[in-house]
Protein backbone atom coordinates (compact mmCIF):
# COMPACT_ATOMS: atom_id res chain seq x y z
CA UNK A 1 0.00 0.00 0.00
CA UNK A 2 2.64 2.17 1.02
CA UNK A 3 4.45 1.93 -2.53
CA UNK A 4 1.24 2.50 -3.92
CA UNK A 5 1.01 5.82 -2.49
CA UNK A 6 4.13 6.95 -2.87
CA UNK A 7 4.43 5.83 -7.01
CA UNK A 8 1.26 8.05 -6.77
CA UNK A 9 2.99 10.65 -5.34
CA UNK A 10 6.16 10.48 -7.67
CA UNK A 11 3.78 11.18 -10.43
CA UNK A 12 1.83 13.53 -9.26
CA UNK A 13 5.27 15.14 -8.34
CA UNK A 14 5.43 15.64 -12.10
CA UNK A 15 2.21 17.45 -12.32
CA UNK A 16 0.85 20.96 -11.64
CA UNK A 17 -0.67 19.85 -9.03
CA UNK A 18 2.65 19.90 -6.98
CA UNK A 19 5.10 22.04 -8.89
CA UNK A 20 5.43 24.36 -6.25
CA UNK A 21 5.82 21.40 -3.60
CA UNK A 22 9.22 22.30 -2.66
CA UNK A 23 11.26 20.51 -0.09
CA UNK A 24 8.50 19.30 1.89
CA UNK A 25 7.62 17.14 -0.96
CA UNK A 26 8.54 13.79 0.83
CA UNK A 27 7.28 14.77 4.58
CA UNK A 28 3.96 15.12 2.07
CA UNK A 29 4.32 11.80 0.61
CA UNK A 30 4.85 10.01 4.18
CA UNK A 31 2.09 11.68 5.93
CA UNK A 32 -0.11 10.94 3.18
CA UNK A 33 1.14 6.96 3.17
CA UNK A 34 0.55 6.90 6.45
CA UNK A 35 -2.63 8.23 6.45
CA UNK A 36 -3.78 5.60 3.67
CA UNK A 37 -2.01 3.16 5.64
CA UNK A 38 -4.13 3.87 8.57
CA UNK A 39 -7.39 4.43 6.71
CA UNK A 40 -7.11 0.65 5.01
CA UNK A 41 -6.65 -1.04 8.38
CA UNK A 42 -2.91 -0.81 8.80
CA UNK A 43 -0.85 0.33 11.66
CA UNK A 44 -1.53 3.83 13.24
CA UNK A 45 0.78 5.82 11.92
CA UNK A 46 -1.03 8.58 11.03
CA UNK A 47 -2.43 9.25 14.63
CA UNK A 48 1.23 8.48 16.21
CA UNK A 49 2.83 10.47 14.01
CA UNK A 50 0.73 13.43 12.92
CA UNK A 51 -2.31 13.51 16.04
CA UNK A 52 -0.91 16.60 16.57
CA UNK A 53 -1.53 18.54 13.06
CA UNK A 54 -4.65 20.89 13.25
CA UNK A 55 -7.73 19.75 11.26
CA UNK A 56 -6.83 20.13 7.91
CA UNK A 57 -3.83 20.69 7.99
CA UNK A 58 -2.82 17.67 6.49
CA UNK A 59 -4.31 18.37 3.22
CA UNK A 60 -1.80 18.48 0.70
CA UNK A 61 -3.50 20.29 -1.65
CA UNK A 62 -7.35 21.04 -2.73
CA UNK A 63 -8.15 20.39 -6.23
CA UNK A 64 -10.55 21.48 -8.44
CA UNK A 65 -12.48 19.18 -11.15
CA UNK A 66 -9.18 19.30 -14.03
CA UNK A 67 -6.96 18.56 -10.71
CA UNK A 68 -9.14 15.63 -9.46
CA UNK A 69 -9.52 14.10 -12.85
CA UNK A 70 -5.41 14.24 -12.90
CA UNK A 71 -5.20 12.87 -9.19
CA UNK A 72 -7.52 9.83 -10.33
CA UNK A 73 -5.61 9.53 -13.43
CA UNK A 74 -2.22 9.14 -11.58
CA UNK A 75 -3.74 7.04 -9.43
CA UNK A 76 -4.90 4.80 -12.00
CA UNK A 77 -1.21 4.51 -13.79
CA UNK A 78 0.59 3.81 -9.99
CA UNK A 79 -1.42 0.39 -10.06
CA UNK A 80 0.04 -0.65 -13.10
CA UNK A 81 3.75 0.70 -11.83
CA UNK A 82 4.19 -1.30 -8.83
CA UNK A 83 1.68 -3.90 -9.61
CA UNK A 84 -0.79 -3.44 -7.15
CA UNK A 85 -3.01 -6.91 -7.49
CA UNK A 86 -5.72 -7.05 -9.20
CA UNK A 87 -8.03 -8.07 -6.78
CA UNK A 88 -7.61 -5.29 -4.57
CA UNK A 89 -8.10 -2.74 -7.12
CA UNK A 90 -11.66 -2.05 -7.35
CA UNK A 91 -11.72 -2.13 -3.51
CA UNK A 92 -9.15 0.72 -3.05
CA UNK A 93 -10.72 2.49 -6.16
CA UNK A 94 -13.87 2.57 -3.98
CA UNK A 95 -12.49 4.03 -1.28
CA UNK A 96 -10.02 6.26 -3.37
CA UNK A 97 -12.18 7.91 -5.99
CA UNK A 98 -14.71 9.56 -2.96
CA UNK A 99 -11.48 10.65 -1.25
CA UNK A 100 -10.85 12.70 -4.21
CA UNK A 101 -14.51 14.47 -4.08
CA UNK A 102 -13.20 15.31 -0.39
CA UNK A 103 -9.69 16.71 -2.11
CA UNK A 104 -12.11 18.98 -3.66
CA UNK A 105 -11.99 22.66 -3.11
CA UNK A 106 -15.22 24.16 -1.87
CA UNK A 107 -15.62 25.78 -4.87
CA UNK A 108 -15.37 22.59 -6.73
CA UNK A 109 -17.90 21.18 -5.31
CA UNK A 110 -21.57 20.63 -6.57
CA UNK A 111 -24.51 18.49 -7.14
CA UNK A 112 -23.26 17.11 -11.18
CA UNK A 113 -19.67 16.46 -10.56
CA UNK A 114 -18.62 13.89 -12.25
CA UNK A 115 -18.19 10.27 -10.52
CA UNK A 116 -15.83 7.45 -11.82
CA UNK A 117 -16.69 4.02 -11.49
CA UNK A 118 -14.19 1.48 -11.33
CA UNK A 119 -15.41 -0.98 -13.88
CA UNK A 120 -15.92 2.32 -16.28
CA UNK A 121 -12.90 4.25 -15.41
CA UNK A 122 -10.96 -0.07 -16.20
CA UNK A 123 -13.07 0.15 -19.62
CA UNK A 124 -11.47 3.13 -20.63
CA UNK A 125 -7.40 1.96 -19.74
CA UNK A 126 -7.57 -1.66 -20.66
CA UNK A 127 -7.68 -1.34 -24.19
CA UNK A 128 -4.96 0.17 -26.53
CA UNK A 129 -6.12 2.34 -29.10
CA UNK A 130 -3.72 0.63 -31.95
CA UNK A 131 -4.42 3.27 -34.63
CA UNK A 132 -3.14 6.08 -32.79
CA UNK A 133 -0.15 4.67 -31.72
CA UNK A 134 3.01 6.85 -32.14
CA UNK A 135 5.87 6.12 -34.85
CA UNK A 136 7.60 4.71 -31.47
CA UNK A 137 4.74 2.56 -30.65
CA UNK A 138 3.80 4.37 -27.84
CA UNK A 139 -0.11 4.53 -26.96
CA UNK A 140 -1.02 8.08 -26.21
CA UNK A 141 -2.26 8.63 -22.40
CA UNK A 142 -5.76 9.23 -21.93
CA UNK A 143 -7.66 11.51 -19.43
CA UNK A 144 -11.00 10.06 -17.41
CA UNK A 145 -13.17 10.41 -20.41
CA UNK A 146 -10.96 8.56 -22.43
CA UNK A 147 -9.32 11.14 -24.91
CA UNK A 148 -6.00 11.80 -24.85
CA UNK A 149 -4.45 13.90 -22.45
CA UNK A 150 -2.59 17.02 -22.51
Amino acid sequence: MRDLVRQHMRRLRTTPLFINAGDCFDCVTERVADFVVEACGGPLYYSQRHAHLQAGAGLPLLLDEDGRELWLVQLWHAFDDVNFPTALRADFWGWAEPLSVYLLAPRARHDRLTRYAYDTVRSWFSTPVLQDRSPHGCVPARNLHGHDAI
